[in-house]
């Protein structure tokens, strides 16, 4: 009993203790928030207190407010000592005029260039391309006027047309004009590429990439990866001059030359496929013009009656028109410049148009059924940009491409700008299919003689039957609503390079 009294005493005594202890170290904490305990026990203990206490009313929401990014370079200066590619820096121009509108910024654009050639500034005009005009000059003024102003309204923002040309041709005046400016007046420079295996002019971007003072604009999205896999890699070499040029960061974006081109024709829909195109330098390493003729000399010896042609007889050497077909007979139209041979027997077939005025060149392909793009090699999925792609598309008219084609160059990446071909069937055979509405002549052809026809391959057979569904008509509602979407990530891009952003 002594014992169990005892050991009621001291249970007791031990709760009082106990009791007292909690009631002292609960009035040390009052006031104090718990994320003030620093136990290692405690999970939380040692997070910031806004994570340990949400808003009493859990309805609240915290007040946030939304930043917008303002314009930061107003007065912008497109410079180039290359003639060609007006059609290209003069779409930027476009774009950042118009985010300059949309912003309420009362910016500049200044133009020092050779003048246009081939009739383009009729363009810019008759397009208003040319937005919060400044000064129009011969690119030979270009330095000097850079350096007229190098504080408050001084050019903050200059783009480069041609870089491949234009950073070697100004390097060391740019780089003088540059170090004669305090910091809070540095210029950026925007320098347009093309193809990304000419890169001599690569040793002078480490003076600007080092200073975050360069950004690289392309015309395809697979020259931009290019150039971002080439400058990765220099980044992340043992090089010291290489990984010390900060590469990396240097942003490179995507502008499609898209213009507005007002009273494009009105096409009739249904319609005979009659008119195809082949825009670019007359040069068999641009464009593989030789087997396209070959293609086509074959096709019509094995059917003329399917192009709306005459057979070749002993009496003539090329092949003559039936004006009586019931299909009105097929044309090739190969749009570009200096000389080009054709042979004999397609001197009715194929029509070569040399140096035209842009008005008569966009006239020309907006009254095309169809382009092709005929690249001869690889070089234009890979390292180089064609702007085939966006003169079709900007002249609403579809072109004949490739899966290939359509990944590589992205913005063409929709049905409803792009006739999609099998990459087992040549232009010749799908042009003759579309034209004709009957695809057995290539579905029934054993090409590579292996005893199985192109039809009995399934993908391909499936593939020339969704082509064939699709068509190769496109309606003005189609072409507008995808243009739309062009230009507003043009401007999504011109805005990025006025706010500075990556």
């Amino acid at each position: 009993m002594t014992s169990r009294r005892l050991s009621t005493y001291g249970l007791a005594a031990t709760l009082a203790v106990g009791s007292l202890w909690l009631l002292s170290h609960s009035l040390t904490f009052v006031g104090h928030d718990p994320s003030e305990l620093s136990h290692s026990y405690l999970p939380h203990a040692n997070l910031p207190q806004v994570e340990l206490s949400g808003p009493a009313n859990h309805n609240e929401r915290p007040s946030v407010t939304p930043t917008t990014p303002s314009i930061q370079r107003r007065n912008v200066t497109f410079a180039t000592s290359f003639v060609y590619h007006g059609d290209v820096y003069m779409a930027l121009a476009k774009s950042m005029g118009d985010v300059m509108d949309k912003e309420g910024v009362r910016g500049q654009i200044n133009v020092f260039a050779q003048p246009f050639p081939f009739g383009f500034q009729e363009v810019v005009e008759d397009l208003n391309l040319w937005k919060h005009q400044g000064v129009r000059s011969d690119h030979q003024s270009f330095i000097e006027f850079l350096n007229s102003h190098t504080g408050d309204g001084g050019v903050d923002l200059i783009v480069l047309g041609t870089c491949q040309y234009d950073l070697p041709y100004w390097h060391d005046a740019l780089k003088d004009a540059w170090e004669r400016r305090d910091a809070a007046h540095k210029f950026k420079i925007v320098c347009y590429v093309h193809n990304a295996k000419d890169m001599d002019w690569r040793r002078w971007v480490p003076y600007w990439s080092r200073r975050h003072a360069i950004r690289l604009v392309a015309i395809g999205d697979h020259v931009a990866k290019a150039f971002l896999h080439m400058f990765a890699e220099a980044a992340d070499s043992h090089e010291p001059t290489l990984s010390a040029s900060d590469f990396e960061h240097v942003p490179v974006d995507v502008h499609i030359p898209l213009l507005d081109i007002p009273n494009l024709p009105v096409k009739v829909s249904p319609r005979h496929l009659t008119k195809a195109v082949i825009q670019g330098k007359f040069e068999m390493e641009r464009r593989d013009y030789a087997r396209i003729f070959q293609e086509l000399i074959d096709s019509l010896n094995e059917d003329p009656a399917a192009w709306g042609y005459h057979p070749l007889v002993a009496s003539r050497r090329a092949f003559e028109p039936n004006h009586e077909s019931s299909v009105p007979p097929f044309q090739l139209l190969l749009v570009g410049s200096q000389y080009l041979g054709v042979p004999e027997e397609l001197e009715h077939v194929v029509v070569v148009h040399r140096d035209l005025p842009y008005k008569g060149f966009y006239e020309l392909i907006a009254n095309a059924d169809i382009v092709l793009p005929a690249f001869a090699d690889n070089s234009y999925y890979e390292i180089r940009a064609s702007s085939t792609l966006a003169l079709a598309t900007e002249l609403r008219t579809p072109m004949l491409v490739t899966a290939r084609t359509r990944r590589t160059y992205g913005f063409v990446d929709d049905d409803r700008v792009v006739v999609t071909r099998p990459a087992a069937m040549s232009e010749v055979q799908a042009l003759r299919a579309l034209r004709t509405g009957d695809a057995a002549a290539f579905l029934t052809f054993d090409r590579a003689g292996v005893g199985m026809t192109m039809g009995e391959m399934p993908g391909v057979r499936a593939a020339v039957e969704t082509m064939m569904s699709k068509g190769w008509v496109r309606s003005a509602g189609e072409w507008e609503q995808w243009r739309k979407g062009v230009w507003a990530k043009n401007d999504e891009v011109a805005a990025r390079i006025l706010k500075d952003l990556p």
